[in-house]
């Protein structure tokens, strides 16, 4: 996956400031104790060749040191219980049989001998610096751990001006300067004093670090004396300026540089030796690589029991991805899921160097070191496997209960899967798997801790049904089917458990399509929620992992998604390095492409994730418009209806994208994730509501014309209409425009906010007056500074800088962005731009400039803001708009609003509008909506129109095109009149999980040939909870009224009626009797 960083550190947070138990997707039932599989569970999983009934755990077979807070560590401490005998037989995550197929591709392939060398070169440095250095590499509680220096104020000598260099970037060089960090904003190195002469002069007789022994002469800034004996200068504790800050170079070295490699800046010594280590012996089977790895495993499995994140608080300046729940071990919770598979899936590669004899050669050094150092004897293989069973794996399942290893949905599951198999025993592994599966969730009381692993719950309740998870940002969406691949790939094919085969399980297929379904231009993923950069172009997953997908499904887009990521190419295709058949995959892979092409997605309305995308155009002309309707809380951001646009190569309409950092931090909270900082309306100047999902009315894709009509209800509880009406309209086969129509009625206030990528701006029909200072709240209100504490209900107005204002613009007004190519996507830079015109009155416009993530590199500076705002009481509005995305020179020649008026009845101002639209060709179309269906109206004193959307196109004063969707009547062209939807009840549905699901409609009229439904999208009332809207991808007609709509694998199931007893059946967002309609789209070109 390509990403803007690793899961960050409030996977489980949300922005309103949350509690330890508020992760996305912690439903209410997460809040009471789980039960173990009942027999209709094991019924309904066993369907899908799942598990059965809970075993029993025996006690945690370790003699562990007694886990230490700050400087409180009782040297030597040893808590008592029963050792476990290991009886591991054999290697059961790294089966001979997978290994055999590892060894069997290198061979046969240079990506496989690739990937070999690739090991061994890794993995030489360390085998280089010897058994010593890897042994004393390995560091214990008692030496803070911090993802941040000072996530606030950034760097002591250059500030914020560090972040240009991302998130995370102090590097370091931990095999030739180790303990010490470098500013790469200004080349200063942390900390300036010898920690690591400190930190040896403090290692007790059981080679562990004491602050309170080591040699406090040695904390002395030797590098810039100029700047005072205590500059700069750490004891593992941090360092407290003159200000009061305090600056955590050690902490920071230890977590990023020491132990955890997952961002590009970080060494992550430990872990990546251990990954090298691991690799090159299960590629090579040379007992070098296993002898290594097992000493520096086997000292980490002394020390990882005692680790306990918990006693170094985000309050004292030590910062861990945990979800701000304060749990972890050595890293935060939500990491630690990681670090912890890699401790337990190195233990089962390396074990055939110790499953019966010390093949490895280890067993003399680490019992000298045991002997040395008073720890638990090392003196024969039967030993060296329970200190590693007991100091490692066995600790897995403890730390997962306790809320120690708790990621995003799916990664702690994974972890404890592979530990449970790895561990095969006969009377713990079982347990172990058994809570991957079963009802719970965190519970706050009496102390944070996890009562299940809630997969089976989670797939059906949290899963929407176009496969994306709850987290309301795609960069973690997509993290969830991966990481439950891990708990298929850990149980595929071990004996001692029936096989839980979630490729079987409709849920899970879905997450697994989901992935390519957000792409947009064959290169970008849209910014929604905690996602991506400022317009970056970036694609999730990989062309193994869609290759791997593909392998168990044969599915097409998986293949061209596989295809896409390689290059456009099918050479150097595989699943995984342990793939059985490399060659049939890509053949089967290349057969596709051929008959199909590559991807090339269509117009769609995923209605169960809630996004809609308009896509037409090919190569480097394609356009693609998107809404996002979905879930506004946890990674999501408050940002419902939110509008985005890709042309020409480039994101014209950037979202601001992943936050600077993802807690609950001011900049976050009231800008970056706030409503105001996207393309939609702001209403009472405050941020919306949490939803899960927004309600459509209607979607269409013609030949020329594209649109969606979608609703927010529940995005602000004063409003009782929040509606956005969207068209994609061709002006030829590489142009088009938007025509936007977005409806509040309710509330006082309304901003219009809207903004395009970065470059300058012009402006017609305005008159701005700059404001000398202050923001968009005022001229007398600053910006908030960096270290601001979040404010309840702020509106983000104050965010928003340099401004200029029109306080009486007029009717018709436009902006032009000249677009800059500012991630260097085009060569050349094209004339590239963004107009936007306005049509109606509004009591101010205003530009200013809003400020996206800075420590992503190669954001921009600043994007250009328009707000148009609104005032009144019970204000209803229609924001109507033109969007021209054109390169040089412009193809609109004019754009105007006409007269609607009602010719059989009365409509409000808010409820129809009209707009022309003239082009440079001579063609003039005309964009009709309407909120009453049942109104006849006269457009421009020309033409009639009854519908909800259509567009009525002359050349030369002929007609030559029409369209309409739920419309009944578009002027006199009998082409596109006729009944404007089907109507009818629902009268059966699927009920149970399935990949083929159906509705039936019993219609109050003649069924129409079943043919001329397909593509289009059933409506069913329902109670608003969730929407009840569904593609129809095939129909029969089994009688002259009656339509059965086949829908796909898309389920109408809501929920497990309740997810701690399976046996009482499903929830639905659909009922037999509810009404229904299918909104009928006509096309017509002369």
């Amino acid at each position: 996956m390509t990403s803007s960083g690793p899961v960050d550190s409030s996977a489980y947070g949300s922005t309103s400031g949350p509690t330890p138990d508020s992760a996305p997707g912690s439903a209410a039932h997460d809040t009471a104790p789980g039960r173990g599989p009942r027999r209709r569970d094991v019924l309904r999983l066993a369907a899908f060749g799942a598990v059965g009934a809970a075993g029993v755990l025996s006690p945690l077979a370790r003699p562990t040191r007694a886990a230490a807070g700050p400087g409180a560590f009782a040297a030597g401490a040893l808590t008592t219980s029963t050792l476990t005998a290991s009886t591991k037989a054999g290697s059961t995550y790294y089966t001979p049989e997978k290994v055999a197929a590892v060894r069997r591709n290198i061979a046969a392939y240079d990506w496989g001998a690739r990937l070999r060398d690739g090991a061994v070169a890794a993995a030489k440095p360390y085998l280089d610096k010897g058994d010593e250095w890897l042994w004393s590499l390995v560091t214990t509680q008692r030496l803070p751990r911090s993802y941040a220096v000072n996530q606030a104020l950034g760097s002591p000598v250059t500030g914020k001006d560090i972040f240009r260099f991302g998130n995370y970037p102090y590097t370091a060089d931990p095999l030739n300067r180790p303990w010490k960090i470098v500013d790469p904003s200004c080349d200063y190195v942390f900390p300036t004093n010898d920690f690591g002469a400190f930190y040896a002069s403090g290692l007790d007789e059981h080679g562990e670090f004491d602050r309170a022994r080591a040699d406090r002469s040695l904390l002395v800034n030797e590098l810039y004396p100029e700047k005072g004996a205590t500059w700069g200068v750490d004891d593992g504790f941090g360092w407290v300026d003159s200000n009061g800050d305090k600056w955590t170079f050690v902490a920071y070295y230890h977590h990023w540089h020491l132990w955890y490699a997952a961002v590009e800046t970080a060494k992550g010594v430990i872990q990546n030796a251990l990954r090298s280590l691991r690799d090159a012996y299960i590629y090579t089977g040379e007992a070098k690589y296993a002898h290594a790895g097992l000493i520096l495993l086997d000292r980490i499995a002394d020390v990882y029991p005692a680790m306990d994140a918990a006693a170094y608080k985000r309050a004292d300046g030590y910062l861990q991805s945990d979800g701000l729940s304060g749990q972890g071990k050595i890293l935060g919770c939500i990491w630690e899921v990681s670090l912890a598979k890699d401790f337990v899936t190195a233990y089962d590669a390396f074990f055939p160097a110790i499953a019966t004899a010390d093949d490895a050669g280890v067993l003399a050094f680490l019992s000298a070191k045991a002997q040395k150092y008073a720890l638990p004897a090392k003196d024969s293989v039967a030993a060296l496997k329970q200190n590693l069973e007991d100091g490692l794996v066995r600790q897995v399942y403890p730390a997962v209960k306790a809320s120690q290893i708790a990621g995003n949905f799916g990664t702690h599951q994974a972890t404890l899967a592979a530990a449970a198999v790895i561990l095969d025993s006969d009377t713990e592994t079982k347990e172990q798997i058994d809570f991957v599966f079963k009802t719970g969730g965190r519970v706050a009381t009496p102390k944070l801790h996890i009562t299940g692993g809630n997969l089976s719950a989670t797939l059906v309740d949290d899963v929407d049904r176009d496969g994306m998870g709850d987290e309301g940002a795609p960069h973690y969406d997509f993290i969830w089917p991966v990481a439950i691949a891990g708990v298929v790939d850990a149980l595929e094919g071990y004996p001692k458990y029936a096989a839980a085969d979630l490729w079987k399980h409709p849920k899970y297929l879905r997450m697994v399509r989901a992935t390519p379904m957000v792409t947009m231009l064959n290169r970008y993923t849209p910014s929604i929620g905690d996602t991506g950069t400022t317009g970056g172009p970036e694609l999730y997953n990989s062309a193994t992992v869609y290759t791997g997908q593909f392998e168990r499904t044969g599915w097409l887009e998986l293949a061209q998604s596989a295809y896409l990521l390689n290059g456009n190419k099918v050479d150097g295709l595989y699943g995984s390095i342990w793939s059985a058949d490399v060659e049939g995959t890509r053949d089967r892979i290349a057969a596709l492409i051929k008959e199909h092409g590559p991807l090339n997605l269509a117009s769609e309305n995923h209605t169960g994730f809630g996004f809609a995308a308009l896509r037409v155009g090919q190569g480097a002309t394609r356009r693609e418009l998107w809404t996002s309707y979905g879930r506004t809380g946890g990674h999501g951001h408050a940002d419902a209806l939110n509008l985005g646009l890709f042309g020409f190569g480039v994101d014209l309409l950037p979202d601001l994208g992943y936050p600077e950092f993802a807690d609950s931090n001011a900049r976050r909270v009231e800008w970056t994730s706030n409503t105001v900082a996207h393309n939609t309306v702001v209403v009472g100047a405050t941020r919306q509501a949490v939803e899960w999902v927004g309600q459509p009315y209607g979607f269409a894709a013609g030949e020329r014309v594209r649109v969606f009509d979608i609703a927010a209800p529940k995005a602000y509880p004063t409003t009782s209409l929040y509606r956005r009406v969207t068209a994609l309209v061709d002006i030829d086969g590489d142009n088009s425009y938007a025509v936007d129509v977005f409806r509040v009625k309710g509330g006082s206030q309304h901003h219009f906010s809207f903004h395009a990528a970065e470059g300058p701006v012009t402006t017609t029909g305005l008159t701005l007056t700059d404001q000398a200072g202050g923001s968009y709240a005022g001229p007398n209100v600053q910006p908030p500074a960096d270290n601001a504490k979040p404010r309840a209900g702020a509106s983000g107005f104050d965010w928003l800088s340099n401004v200029s204002r029109d306080a009486d613009p007029d009717s018709s007004y436009s902006v032009d962005w000249a677009v800059k190519d500012t991630w260097n996507v085009l060569n050349p830079d094209p004339d590239l731009h963004v107009r936007l015109t306005m049509l109606g009155d509004v009591d101010e416009v205003a530009l200013c400039d809003g400020v996206p993530p800075r420590n992503k590199p190669g954001n921009p500076a600043k994007l250009r803001y328009l707000i148009a705002k609104r005032t009144g009481t019970d204000l209803a509005s229609q924001f109507v708009s033109v969007v021209e995305p054109y390169v040089g020179d412009r193809l609109v020649k004019s754009v105007e609003p006409v007269l609607v008026e009602a010719t059989d009845g009365t409509i409000a101002a808010h409820e129809a509008t009209a707009v022309k639209v003239t082009l440079t060709n001579g063609r003039v179309d005309y964009v009709v909506s309407s909120l009453r269906t049942d109104v006849v109206l006269r457009v421009d004193g020309r033409f009639v129109f009854r519908g909800s959307f259509g567009v009525y196109s002359l050349s030369a004063g002929r007609p030559v095109y029409a369209f309409g969707h739920d419309a009944s009547m578009v002027a006199a062209v009998n082409q596109v009149r006729g009944p404007a939807a089907l109507t009818g009840t629902v009268t059966g549905f699927t009920r149970e999980l399935s990949t083929d699901n159906s509705l039936t409609l019993r219609l109050s009229g003649a069924a129409p040939a079943p043919e001329t439904v397909v593509g289009s999208y059933v409506y069913v009332d329902n109670d608003g909870v969730r929407n009840a809207v569904y593609r129809i991808v095939g129909a029969t007609r089994p009688d002259t009224r009656t339509l059965v709509l086949d829908i796909g694998d898309v389920t109408t199931i809501r929920e497990y009626a309740d997810p701690e007893d399976f046996d009482k059946g499903y929830t639905y967002d659909v009922a037999e009797g509810a009404a229904a309609r299918i909104p009928l789209t006509r096309e017509w070109s002369a």
